[in-house]
């Protein structure tokens, strides 16, 4: 599988479906998406714990109290509905997530390329982070994703890293080893979220667990957990990766820069 990621990395840039990997976009007022990506890519190798949560629009639909149905989708994503007294109980930990401050708790956040420029600063308005907490929700995929691959997929071949993912996930073809694995299920984020939150607290403990690095493929149940757990163990790296594994890992070609789309894979995103 390393072979394969490595090889489709070169022709995407040999055949110029995406730029070269040293390519720049100024976003004119000092953000830049992929240095933002090299960033956290630095604090990764550097052992520096930072935590990265990010909120599409799935995410902000459950917050703003719009009911949202994806359980049919792909392997099973989330679904929402404000009249559910159950539902309204996981909207508030969500919610949480976004406004919860740290220094090293960093939020993704649709950028006004993707969304507009009236909706991308309602939503930093409404997150209440510092700018400097703030980043693309985008930050891993688009033309951000060859770099992904190249980089951040190379450091965490050293890292010890532990994983959040769904139960169907084959981790045979990751080009790293996992140490733990923690398994959910499709609405994660009501159904897993309270059993899941327990096992990783008591593994966390029980093992003196600091300085790894946990990915979280959970879709909306990945921010809650982070929040949770950057609250009580701030000593390790936790990052919501979203969909990037899911070929890898057996669960299919789930979004369009997967599957190679050239324009996804050559879309900048500005801040």
């Amino acid at each position: 599988m390393k072979q394969n990621l490595v090889q489709s990395v070169k022709s995407w840039y040999r055949n110029n479906i995406v730029p070269y990997i040293g390519f720049t976009a100024d976003s004119g007022d000092g953000k830049q998406f992929n240095r933002e990506l090299d960033d956290f890519n630095k604090k990764l190798q550097t052992n520096e714990p930072f935590s990265l949560v990010r909120f599409g629009d799935g995410e902000m639909m459950v917050i703003n109290g719009q009911a949202i149905d994806l359980s049919s989708k792909h392997n099973g994503e989330h679904k929402y509905s404000p009249d559910n007294t159950k539902d309204e109980h996981y909207r508030d930990i969500l919610e949480s997530s976004l406004l919860f401050k740290h220094p090293q708790y960093f939020v993704g956040l649709p950028c006004r390329c993707c969304v507009g420029n009236e909706h991308c600063n309602e939503l930093r308005e409404q997150s209440k982070q510092d700018e400097q907490q703030l980043t693309w929700a985008n930050i891993f995929v688009n033309s951000n994703y060859p770099r992904f691959l190249s980089n951040t997929v190379t450091i965490l071949k050293d890292k010890k890293v532990n994983m959040v993912c769904h139960e169907k996930s084959d981790l045979s073809g990751l080009p790293f080893s996992v140490n733990q694995d923690f398994r959910v299920g499709a609405n994660a984020w009501v159904d897993d979220y309270d059993e899941l939150l327990l096992q990783m607290t008591n593994y966390l403990n029980e093992n003196n667990i600091e300085g790894e690095v946990f990915i979280f493929c959970a879709g909306v149940l990945s921010n809650m957990l982070i929040y949770k757990l950057t609250e009580s163990f701030p000593n390790n790296t936790y990052i919501d990766v979203g969909s990037v594994f899911d070929e890898m890992m057996k669960l299919g070609k789930t979004r369009k820069y997967l599957k190679g789309s050239r324009k996804r894979l050559r879309k900048v995103c500005i801040w």
